[in-house]
């Protein structure tokens, strides 16, 4: 009986301890993804370059390179764990997947945090919130009335973008969902398409830069299309890792962002 005792109080003591050290051990497991950027040296950042003023190539500086908003942010993270940057360029719809098999350490790519993506990965706090447009061919800016008339349309968004989620749940049964916003902006440029839905910066970017098409007149509805971006890391492991993320997030937003903004978008501009 005493045997039976002192084997109970046992194993109790060592569930005990287990507990603890579990327990204890957050704190050394969260802060081991920052740890292992540190040991490396290198922070690898996945994004797709092809959404200017957030990211995209550039020759200003005589040789060809990511640049951007995102790419301005993604190097002041780097700075302040005291590292270098590294990009590495995909298609948007593989960002989470190759998040996700730590293939890179995050990724900044104008992503919204949205509730399917929040099942995959872990996300910063919010570093730009925008709108989304309609843009369409010239002379048509005036033809689209109603979120029916845009159901009805033949349309063109980003391959896994809020765009993509946005037109599926209007409803809308003819769209192209694209690898990129160059290649959407061409089908409707081409007439293939009658209108790409992107977000109100880069619209105004391409409209600037592409003759032939326009910001229709129609305002998609602000809670249907509100489009907030976040940086995307995996999850698991990560306090730490996020708690620098959103310190630096905080003082880019207070101090560089318009900056960026403006400087990038001029930039694009070229």
């Amino acid at each position: 009986m005493k045997m039976k005792k002192l084997m109970g109080i046992g194993m109790a003591v060592l569930l005990s301890m287990s507990m603890v050290a579990c327990s204890g051990g957050n704190d050394t497991e969260s802060a081991e993804k920052l740890d292992q950027i540190k040991e490396s040296g290198k922070l690898v950042v996945g994004m797709s370059a092809d959404y200017p003023p957030f990211e995209f190539h550039s020759t200003a500086g005589g040789t060809d390179e990511i640049v951007g908003v995102d790419a301005d942010l993604a190097k002041a993270i780097a700075e302040e764990a005291g590292v270098e940057v590294e990009f590495k360029e995909m298609a948007f719809s593989g960002l989470v997947d190759s998040l996700k098999a730590d293939k890179v350490d995050m990724v900044i790519s104008g992503m919204s945090p949205t509730p399917e993506r929040e099942k995959q990965v872990d996300f910063s706090d919010i570093y730009y919130t925008g709108h989304n447009v309609l843009v369409v061919r010239k002379g048509d800016e005036n033809t689209t009335k109603s979120d029916e008339d845009v159901k009805n349309m033949k349309l063109a968004v980003q391959k896994g973008s809020l765009q993509e989620t946005y037109v599926t749940g209007l409803g809308c049964t003819s769209f192209k969902a694209l690898e990129a916003i160059p290649d959407a902006m061409a089908e409707l440029k081409n007439g293939n398409v009658d209108g790409v839905i992107v977000n109100d910066t880069v619209g105004m970017i391409n409209v600037n830069q592409i003759d032939g098409i326009a910001l229709s007149a129609y305002e998609l509805p602000e809670s249907e299309t509100e489009e907030s971006m976040a940086v995307a890391v995996n999850k698991g492991n990560n306090k730490a890792y996020l708690e620098l993320i959103n310190k630096v997030i905080e003082q880019f937003k207070a101090d560089g962002l318009n900056k960026s903004l403006e400087e990038n978008t001029a930039l694009a501009a070229e």
